[in-house]
């Protein structure tokens, strides 16, 4: 585990102190730093990026990492326990309902076939009584 330490800067704890004369070269030579220090490239977005983490606090940080984990392990026990929920809803489903369904269809299959048996005996009966009516009329 890192440990963070706060360090304070010594040019905020002793007040600066301008003579008159130097106080103009200071300043140029200040500014040409800062600009030189505050644009650089070579510096990468993820350097830069890396370089935030001075202008929080480390309670802050540390508050946020926190928060950060929690959020992320309720997310992934959310998503765990879902997923097992999906998992057992799949599963039933399937050993469940596809004999359901292969019977219903099963039954649907043997209604049709009766359908069709009793149509083709109603229309095997037509003729056979329609041939009996043509012999009694030729007699």
């Amino acid at each position: 585990m890192v440990t963070l330490t706060r360090i304070e800067d010594e040019s905020q704890q002793k007040p600066e102190q301008k003579v008159f004369g130097a106080a103009e070269e200071d300043t140029g030579s200040e500014s040409e730093i800062d600009s030189e220090d505050e644009f650089d490239e070579n510096e990468t977005f993820l350097q830069r990026f890396e370089a935030l983490k001075d202008m929080i606090l480390p309670e802050q940080r540390q508050y946020i990492v926190s928060t950060y984990n929690s959020v992320y392990s309720s997310a992934a026990t959310l998503a765990n326990k879902l997923g097992n929920g999906l998992w057992i809803a799949t599963s039933s489903a399937l050993i469940l309902g596809v004999p359901l369904a292969l019977g219903i269809f099963g039954e649907t299959q043997l209604h049709e076939m009766e359908k069709e048996m009793q149509l083709q005996q109603g229309s095997n009966d037509l003729l056979a009584a329609g041939t009996g009516d043509a012999t009694n009329k030729a007699q």
